[in-house]
Formats: C-alpha cells, sequence, structure tokens
C-alpha cells in the first residue's frame, strides 16, 4: 500500500460517489469529533482517498473509507488529515468501503439495500442471466446469494417501513417476509400500501406473536386481510399453550416421585413432562 500522506481537508470532496456508507453519519461524526477535541486526532488511522474522477471538479480528492473521520476533522476546521491516496475504479472503491464498513456493522439495512441493488443490475442484463448477476453480486460483496437476495428484497419496500428496519423497530426479518408476501411488480403503488399495512400490524404484535407473523403471512397470502393473519397468530399461539392435564393413581405416585429424584427432577408436572418425552422417544 502507497505511504501515508498529510493532505489537506479541503481539498476533499464532501460528498463521494463510492463510499457505501449513506446512513446514520451526522451521529458518528459527533463521536468522533468529541473523541479528536479530547484526544486529538490519532495519526495511525489514516482514511483512504482517490484522485477526484471528475476532472472539472474544484476538490482533487474523493474520500472512499473514514467518512466520519474527515467529517469531523473538517467540521473542526483542522487543516490536514492523514491519508492513503489510492488510484481506485469505481468498483475497487466501492468494494473497498463495502468491506470495511459491513466489517464494522456501520451498514444501515437501507444502505445493504441500495448498494446490492446497485451492483445487482450493474451486471444483470450486461451479457449475464439473473441468476448470474446474483453470484457475481455475491462475491463482489462478500456474502452469500441469499444474503444478496435477502438485502435486495429491502429495496422494494416503502421509505417510512425502510427506516423502521433501520432503527430496529422492525425486524429485517420481518421485513423481508412483509417483501415478499405483498410484492407486485405491476401494482407497486398497491403492494408498497399493504407492506405498511403489514408493518404496522406486526409492531402491534407482543414478541411471542410475532414469530408467528411470517407463517401467517406465507400460509395467508398476499390477499389475506390483517384479521385473517390475526386469527392465524391466535391459533398458533393456542397450539403453543395447549395442557394436557392428567392423573396419577396414588399407588404409583411414591414410584413416579422416585423415576423424577432419579433424574434430579422434583416437580411433579415437570417429572411426567419429561417421563411421557422419553417414552415418546424410544424406538417402536
Amino acid at each position: 500500500m502507497a505511504a501515508v500522506e498529510q493532505i489537506k481537508v479541503s481539498q476533499i470532496d464532501p460528498n463521494s460517489s463510492v463510499n457505501v456508507r449513506r446512513q446514520g453519519i451526522d451521529l458518528n461524526v459527533d463521536v468522533v469529533k468529541s473523541s479528536i477535541q479530547a484526544h486529538g486526532y490519532w495519526p495511525e488511522m489514516a482514511i483512504v482517498v482517490r484522485p477526484h474522477p471528475d476532472s472539472a471538479s474544484q476538490y482533487a480528492y474523493e474520500h472512499v473509507t473514514g467518512q466520519c473521520r474527515f467529517k469531523a476533522c473538517m467540521e473542526l476546521g483542522l487543516v490536514e488529515i492523514p491519508a492513503f491516496i489510492l488510484d481506485l475504479s469505481d468498483n475497487d472503491a466501492i468494494q473497498r468501503s463495502w468491506t470495511e464498513n459491513e466489517s464494522r456493522g456501520d451498514l444501515t439495512s437501507s444502505d445493504k439495500a441500495y448498494w446490492t441493488e446497485r451492483i445487482f443490475k450493474q451486471y444483470n442484463g450486461s451479457g449475464y442471466t439473473a441468476a448470474e448477476a446474483l453470484n457475481l453480486a455475491a462475491e463482489f460483496l462478500g456474502v452469500t446469494v441469499q444474503t444478496v437476495q435477502r438485502y435486495y428484497s429491502l429495496v422494494a419496500l416503502p421509505e417510512d417501513v425502510k427506516q423502521m428496519v433501520d432503527q430496529g423497530i422492525l425486524s429485517q426479518q420481518n421485513a423481508v417476509a412483509i417483501v415478499r408476501n405483498t410484492f407486485d411488480g405491476g401494482r407497486i403503488e398497491q403492494s408498497q400500501d399493504r407492506m405498511k399495512e403489514r408493518a404496522n400490524w406486526i409492531l402491534g404484535l407482543n414478541q411471542d406473536s410475532r414469530s408467528h407473523a411470517i407463517s401467517a403471512m406465507e400460509e395467508k397470502g398476499h390477499n389475506a386481510p390483517i384479521e385473517d393473519l390475526e386469527s392465524h397468530v391466535k391459533e398458533k399461539l393456542q397450539e403453543a399453550s395447549r395442557v394436557v392435564q392428567f392423573a396419577i393413581p396414588g399407588e404409583l405416585h411414591g414410584r413416579l416421585m422416585e423415576w423424577g429424584k432419579e433424574r434430579g427432577l422434583d416437580n411433579e408436572t415437570t417429572i411426567v413432562s419429561h417421563m411421557i418425552s422419553d417414552v415418546l422417544r424410544r424406538p417402536r
């Protein structure tokens, strides 16, 4: 790698076409600013820039990694920042930025969806089939094909639901299930309305109920009204909480407790449940 150089902060474009982090920047910039003000800039943490791809730009460089460090320095009025200046293509720069940010967990679901779509579309229709494009996108991003499909499905979410996922209000798993259950390429507006409806429905459920929401959507289909989904969830909850009553003859109670004691159990209900499980698991 090239040697670290001190470059002027004012020479770096505040915007970047290749830095993959697009969300949650301001908050992290404030954290970095506080650290720099308290301890000074840590020289071993050089950012990565490349010569600006637009020869007409007023800036000499475009940042590739270290966006929050650069912007913290810019807001604090620091004159110079340590940087590696690398001659990177768009793809090389995106890949480097993705690897750094994704490995640190800095990317929101929206960012992952945006860049997955961009990389997939770069291949799809350019001499590659959709399946080949998925494999190439997965290789480019260093993830599995299933992960690419999961991230890509989030592109279809309306913006307010994307924000729910980014903020951790709605799980990514539930968001993916909502898209797969409702997306209709020929009726985008209607399917996004249904996505909002289902997202708000899930958010109104408790944690136990949410675990059954995905199966409800899968089994009932995209046209199912919320009332049908709720009925399905209630049925699953009732099945999960089904109680079996039992009666133990008095002359066997002592033997039951002895069986449990040998296994470190002392509660009648627990002993019976273990005994039933033990019997049912035996080969017939």
